[in-house]
């Protein structure tokens, strides 16, 4: 009986072992980024194609202020984006989609911010990344007078 006994506690102690064993080969890395991930939709109404719509980030208030872009991306058929690899921090958002493709900001085209307010009295609002999960930001575009 003592054999049978030892040979349970070995068992049991080595099962305990191979569960607490960490894998030094495949180390679970700790995340470090973030996604902001979303849709971008036109208000109620209106007419007009949100594909391919540009969304872009901002690192500060006066980055968004003076449109230098951090990082851009496009919206699908649905207005849905993701935008991967954003350092955890605080951003802004806006989206912009240039309907007649001369590459200003003019009217005809859609635009809107993540915040309140309608062209030209947008209202921009930051919001956080956090690394290892996905900011839910969505944001209106109206046409522009």
């Amino acid at each position: 009986m003592k054999i049978f006994t030892a040979i349970i506690v070995t068992l049991i102690f080595v099962f305990f072992l191979a569960g607490c064993s960490k894998d030094d080969k495949n180390p679970v890395a700790t995340p470090t980024t973030g996604t902001i991930s979303g849709t971008i939709s036109l208000p109620p109404g209106a007419g007009g194609d949100v594909a391919n719509t540009r969304v872009a980030i901002y690192q500060s208030f006066d980055d968004w202020a003076n449109d230098r872009v951090l990082k851009n991306g496009a919206c699908n058929t649905n207005g849905s984006y993701s935008l991967a690899d954003i350092s955890p921090g605080s951003y802004y958002l806006d989206a912009w989609k240039d309907n007649n493709n001369n590459q200003q900001f003019d009217s005809g085209d859609f635009w809107g911010v993540y915040g309140s307010g309608t062209y030209p009295n947008y209202q921009p609002s930051p919001f956080s990344v956090a690394a290892g999960k996905t900011a839910n930001i969505t944001a209106t575009i109206y046409p522009i007078p």
